[in-house]
């Protein structure tokens, strides 16, 4: 029973994800907010109301909230990983999204375990294995598939795929950054000050959207983005961990990409072309080849680190 509620936990996240990179894709194509604004909403509101739902209901994130803000190397390291591997990475998805689409811009950041995977490989000074260079081969030919026929179509502009995989490499980041704290401070809390953190930032360099001239749906749109694809979609994945394994949390992280093709073709009546469509089954598959039992040859990112972020 766990685990069928753990996996569905996780798909829901997945496809709540999926769904805030499609509602911020109309918002970005009509120049309703700027990509900064989007991650400035995202991490500020979403990070607060989780912060304040934490602490309002749980006496030990009170207690995580003391350690955070009474030890500077603590808080230091939350906010290299708020800025460098949150607000950074946010703001090139949505930098992708705006010069693409959100499932090109989704697909290009799920491509983060094989820049791992070749790191790794280049750091050990020894080929992958077998089924690793197999996926990653698969991988290369779906991005191609992808570009090339974005390109032929006008769909995809060079600056997608440069801020695609700045993306990439940022769920590396915010894989990696905050497992030294993991022992000391529960990771709902490290994240929920993360995202203020980076908010913050944003906020440095990013003006105030006018909320007050959004149409309904439009806010409507930004409610969802904020609460729905940022905090319950968090809380979720974050639950899920708790009840099943790495392997399968992996697995279920792959509905992302799949439930943004298919929220594009429900909301934005997006049809992708054959080409495409063959370019993104070919990356999901082999992110599922690479994360087949006793094959994988690198730690593979997702929106959180996975095993060791059980400490709830």
């Amino acid at each position: 029973m766990k685990r069928l509620v753990g996996t569905l936990c996780g798909i829901i996240s997945a496809a709540l994800f999926g769904l805030g990179g499609i509602l911020a894709q109309p918002l970005l194509s009509e120049q309703v907010l700027t990509p900064q604004q989007i991650v400035l909403l995202r991490l500020l509101i979403g990070g607060a109301m989780l912060l304040l739902y934490r602490n309002l209901f749980f006496k030990q994130a009170r207690k995580s909230t003391k350690k955070i803000w009474t030890h500077w190397r603590i808080l230091t390291r939350i906010m290299i990983y708020g800025i460098a591997g949150l607000c950074t990475a946010q703001i090139a998805f949505f930098s992708a999204i705006n010069y693409s689409n959100a499932a090109v811009a989704t697909v290009f950041q799920s491509t983060s375990p094989f820049i791992l995977l070749v790191f790794t490989a280049l750091k050990a000074k020894r080929l992958p294995s077998l089924l690793a260079g197999m996926s990653l081969i698969s991988a290369l030919m779906g991005i191609w598939l992808i570009v090339e026929s974005g390109f032929k179509t006008g769909l995809i502009k060079p600056e997608a795929i440069i801020f695609g995989l700045i993306a990439a490499i940022g769920v590396i980041l915010y894989t990696k950054l905050p497992v030294p704290l993991l022992n000391q401070i529960a990771a709902v809390d490290i994240l929920g000050w993360a995202l203020v953190i980076g908010g913050v930032i944003a906020l440095i360099h990013t003006p105030l959207p006018n909320l007050v001239r959004f149409s309904k749906t439009q806010l409507l749109a930004v409610l969802i983005i904020v609460i729905l694809a940022t905090v319950v979609a968090y809380d979720l994945y974050l639950e899920s961990l708790k009840l099943i394994d790495g392997f399968l949390a992996t697995m279920t992280g792959l509905f992302e990409p799949i439930s943004s093709v298919l929220f594009g073709m429900l909301f934005l009546h997006q049809i992708l072309v054959p080409q495409a469509l063959v370019g993104i089954i070919l990356v999901v598959g082999a992110i599922m080849i690479l994360n087949l039992p006793h094959h994988i040859t690198a730690p593979v990112p997702s929106k959180t680190c996975q095993c060791t972020m059980s400490n709830q």
